[in-house]
């Protein structure tokens, strides 16, 4: 089976893929192209670019406000793969990735740019990403994150007797 080299890039540069770009936490392309032609499944000969992401709660949101938008706008239909990172791995070093795009944390994203498991994504292609202001530090030559968030630690007070945790290892101290 031959497939044609195009859903990625069709992906970037619809305004659904900057849609897609902006709203993930980081958006990657797989190395070694993968892009499909939907058959049987109501695909009519369409396109289809497989994204990869976590699925549940998070990946309904996407459904419903990335992937469906996208495909109405542009008729390439999107599906989704739940796969973790190893055999993800392993298949784009066997050249044979089932996904397009990878949906992932920053963290992940470092694992695949350290086994040179990436496509560099051609920003001039997704003119939008400087107009959406994602910050700098944000956009690699891999990909594109978003979906920021802070995290805290806090502590109880009655568990110190009033006093405050002076070091981590009293914070720690159980």
């Amino acid at each position: 089976m031959s497939d044609a080299q195009i859903g990625r890039r069709a992906l970037l540069r619809g305004a659904g893929g900057l849609a897609a770009l902006a709203a993930l936490p980081s958006l990657s392309a797989c190395g070694t192209g993968s892009s499909r032609t939907a058959g049987g499944s109501g695909g009519k000969g369409g396109k289809t670019v497989v994204v990869r992401d976590s699925g549940g709660s998070y990946g309904a949101a996407l459904q419903k406000a990335i992937y469906t938008p996208f495909t109405q706008e542009t008729g390439i239909s999107v599906k989704v793969l739940n796969l973790d990172d190893a055999p993800l791995l392993a298949q784009i070093k066997q050249g044979r990735p089932q996904c397009d795009l990878i949906n992932n944390a920053m963290m992940s994203h470092y694992k695949y740019v350290a086994q040179d498991a990436l496509e560099t994504l051609d920003l001039d292609r997704v003119k939008s990403v400087k107009s959406a202001k994602i910050p700098d530090n944000q956009i690699t030559e891999h990909a594109v994150g978003s979906s920021f968030y802070g995290q805290c630690i806090a502590y109880r007070t009655d568990a110190f007797g009033g006093k405050k945790p002076e070091s981590w290892a009293d914070f720690w101290d159980t």
